[in-house]
């Protein structure tokens, strides 16, 4: 079993050159029912349609590359929408750096022969960067479904 991920990923292999891999996608994308997207060159991404889309729903970034055995490989990485990934490492580099200074302001504390009360902000710190953790795996649970679904569409375009 493997440990969740903050941005889950998967690898196809293909037989076709990517090119044409990303050719075939741009033609069956318009007539998916199950997703809407953009393609160029060797990229695309995918999300569910406007009208399904809540705040933790993925979206899908899809990239082609040569594989050595010939062929392709389509190696696929589920992140929520950009706003929301904006947001979430936001909070992540704000919580880093309150740690850094509680951390260097309870030394400071300690240095001086004074009670280190700013070095609660450790405990403190893992608490809120765990809480910001399990925020990310209720999203992905929440859009278990709309992931389901985005990697069949997927499967479905690439056929």
């Amino acid at each position: 079993m493997t440990a969740p991920r903050v941005r889950p990923r998967f690898e196809l292999a293909l037989a076709d050159d990517p090119d044409r891999v990303m050719e075939k996608l741009r033609a069956r994308l318009p007539e998916c029912p199950h997703c809407t997207g953009v393609s160029v060159g060797r990229h695309a991404e995918l999300f569910v349609p406007e009208a399904e889309q809540r705040v933790w729903s993925p979206w899908l970034s899809v990239t082609a590359e040569e594989s050595e055995e010939g062929g392709s490989v389509v190696r696929g990485r589920f992140a929520p929408h950009p706003h929301v990934w904006t947001l979430y490492m936001f909070l992540s580099f704000a919580l880093a750096f309150s740690l850094l200074v509680g951390v260097t302001w309870g030394y400071a504390q300690w240095a001086m022969e004074k009670t280190p009360w700013a070095l609660l902000s450790l405990p403190l710190g893992g608490v809120l960067g765990g809480a910001l953790y399990l925020v990310s795996l209720t999203g992905q649970k929440l859009g278990a479904d709309q992931i389901e679904h985005l990697e069949d569409a997927l499967v479905e375009l690439l056929e």
